[in-house]
């Protein structure tokens, strides 16, 4: 991660997995690898701290079988995501969202994905939130897309033990019935 300034970072990684084979180089045609680079912004807006990043990536030669979204063809992706949370608790919750989309060589579709989530911090009691996300996975725009949501509310119990329960659904986009679920996650802090 490079520092650049004024609440600016870069940072940007290169991985070849056909680097045991000297034939097929670095950077070129042949070689499978994938590269991705992130500016980032951090600082204070609205009485609150705000973070966004752009980012941009190359996949080449490698597969991708996220969501609905299952190629092998090189591809170009773009990403822009934001959050805000205010320097107080209080009715304002924070806020974080992003969308993302990639350019697949040879096919006149893209794959893109989606989210926003709301959290309330100090709800009842202070240090428990509530809050929720909904989005969709990586999938072809020419496909039915699936919308995934989930609320929870997370409690302390002691100083290092919060419980969060939370339900969550997934619906497909088609004709199949609405996946329900539930979770109940505990975090230790030692």
């Amino acid at each position: 991660v490079y520092t650049i300034g004024g609440g600016f970072k870069l940072s940007g990684n290169y991985v070849a997995w056909t680097g045991a084979d000297s034939s097929t180089g670095i950077g070129t045609d042949e070689a499978e690898s994938t590269s991705a680079w992130q500016l980032f912004y951090e600082g204070e807006l609205f009485d609150g701290n705000f973070l966004a990043q752009a980012g941009y990536s190359y996949d080449q030669g490698v597969g991708l079988a996220i969501g609905t979204a299952d190629t092998s063809a090189n591809r170009h992706g773009y990403s822009v995501a934001a959050a805000w949370k205010s320097a107080e608790s209080g009715l304002m919750p924070s806020i974080s969202t992003g969308y993302s989309w990639a350019d697949v060589d040879n096919n006149s579709d893209y794959i893109d994905s989606w989210y926003v989530g709301l959290e309330w911090s100090d709800v009842f009691i202070e240090g428990n939130s509530f809050g929720g996300a909904i989005g969709a996975p990586p999938s072809f725009d020419d496909e039915d897309t699936s919308t995934m949501w989930e609320v929870f509310y997370s409690f302390a119990v002691t100083d290092n033990i919060t419980i969060t329960p939370a339900v969550f659904g997934i619906d497909d986009g088609g004709d199949d019935e609405e996946v329900f679920g539930g979770i109940v996650k505990t975090t230790f802090k030692f």
